[in-house]
């Protein structure tokens, strides 16, 4: 019989391996069940296999979070994609992003919320959340006037504001504490892009 941690212990694909199945703990059986004992468990290799891709459950955390930012990102890009009107294309990314916080909600708390300590200890985790930012920074800039394109200060304000809406809106979706207004048959896209029309 092969020995699992020796085929894929050193194997390139393994750190993949062990994200991807944190990601699953951490959605099926949530944070608390969440562990580098149990991710080993999960692939199948031995307890001490993941050490050599993370120092400690905040690397793997982190690596998870990170993860987690960039498919946010490409969520929003994609939403984004081949829509030419720049107000439209700021309601298809703020839908998305509250989307991705109500579809993966254990995710999404564990890349904003606290549980990971000196999250700026891990660039991987910083440079994911800042593409994120990115995208909105850049919306904020298809929206805005030529002279106020100018206004860098402006721009990062808007983009600030623009997030703070969109987080705050996910935040109290995924927590139950609001509901959407709108009719019973009203789609949910149509009730988030509603909200999000008062943003500046």
């Amino acid at each position: 019989m092969s020995n699992p941690d020796k085929d894929q212990g050193h194997a390139e694909g393994l750190r993949d391996v062990l994200i991807a199945e944190a990601m699953r703990i951490l959605e099926t059986d949530g944070l608390e069940a969440l562990s580098l004992r149990a991710v080993a468990r999960a692939a199948k290799v031995s307890h001490a296999a993941p050490y050599r891709h993370f120092a400690d459950k905040d690397a793997l955390l982190a690596a998870v979070s990170a993860c987690g930012f960039l498919a946010l990102a490409e969520a929003m890009e994609a939403a984004a994609a081949g829509i030419d009107d720049p107000f439209r294309r700021r309601s298809r990314i703020g839908i998305a992003y509250v989307r991705y916080a109500l579809d993966h909600p254990a995710r999404y708390r564990l890349m904003f919320g606290p549980t990971i300590a000196g999250k700026r200890r891990f660039p991987e985790l910083v440079e994911a959340g800042e593409r994120s930012f990115r995208r909105c920074r850049q919306m904020m800039t298809d929206v805005a006037g030529p002279a106020e394109r100018a206004d860098e200060a402006l721009i990062e304000r808007r983009a600030i504001a623009i997030w703070s809406l969109v987080h705050g809106l996910a935040s109290l979706l995924i927590d139950d504490t609001v509901t959407l207004p709108g009719p019973d048959d009203l789609a949910i896209d149509e009730r988030i892009s509603a909200v999000l029309r008062i943003a500046p």
